[in-house]
């Protein structure tokens, strides 16, 4: 599956996704990131860094620490690359989440943006994610597609790869099997006006679009 999800994203590089992908996450990025606790010195993972926006992010506040952005598409590794070589903080790897390439403890923080449910050993993945924590640290999801959140549902369909469509209990659940503690979930919400004439194929009507905004991003958090 990593194979197939690989060359899939690497089309989606090709064709310029990451920047599409950027502008809708991003609002509700920061907002999570914002509740990171990052400091100078933290060493994070970025777990499916796409483009690597949210690397980049990171990087700012972990000025002097480091970032780890990993990712299975070697050509969306190509362009977090270029778009981030002013950054001397910020590595990128091609890789996968259910298998990292990353010492027991070596991480404060990780987080991942819309990539979780993308990997078909989804519990691997979280273990392999906790593995490479450190005691103490914190691990944040951020997900549109949840299974409270009908109107992304559509996406499924539109998507040409197999997703995983979790509960907010069963993703906690999920990190708790884990070894996870503390496991905590709230909404988040993209403050960007929904225009009056929609005319995207993101979704099938713009009622279908403001309920999405209305329900928000699903984030967890949990330490280890």
């Amino acid at each position: 599956m990593t194979e197939y999800l690989r060359v899939e994203f690497n089309e989606w590089a090709r064709a310029g996704k990451g920047d599409s992908m950027e502008r809708g996450h991003r609002p509700v990025g920061e907002q999570a990131i914002e509740q990171m606790g990052l400091t100078a010195h933290s060493r994070v993972l970025d777990v499916g860094c796409g483009s690597g926006w949210a690397a980049r992010l990171i990087a700012v506040k972990a000025k002097s620490g480091s970032v780890i952005g990993i990712d299975v598409s070697d050509e969306m590794i190509k362009v977090a690359r270029e778009q981030s070589a002013d950054y001397a903080n910020i590595e990128y790897r091609v890789a996968s989440a259910e298998d990292l390439p990353f010492a027991d403890g070596d991480f404060t923080h990780a987080f991942s943006m819309e990539s979780l449910y993308y990997y078909s050993d989804i519990e691997t993945a979280v273990r392999e994610i906790r593995r490479v924590l450190r005691p103490g640290a914190l691990f944040v999801i951020v997900v549109d597609l949840y299974r409270e959140n009908e109107p992304s549902h559509k996406w499924i369909e539109d998507l040409k790869v197999p997703v995983h469509l979790l509960s907010t209990a069963e993703y906690r659940a999920l990190l708790e099997r884990a070894g996870f503690e503390h496991v905590s979930d709230t909404r988040l919400i993209d403050p960007t006006p929904v225009p009056d004439a929609y005319t995207g194929s993101t979704f099938k009507t713009r009622e279908d679009f403001v309920q999405y905004r209305k329900n928000g991003s699903l984030m967890l958090a949990a330490r280890v």
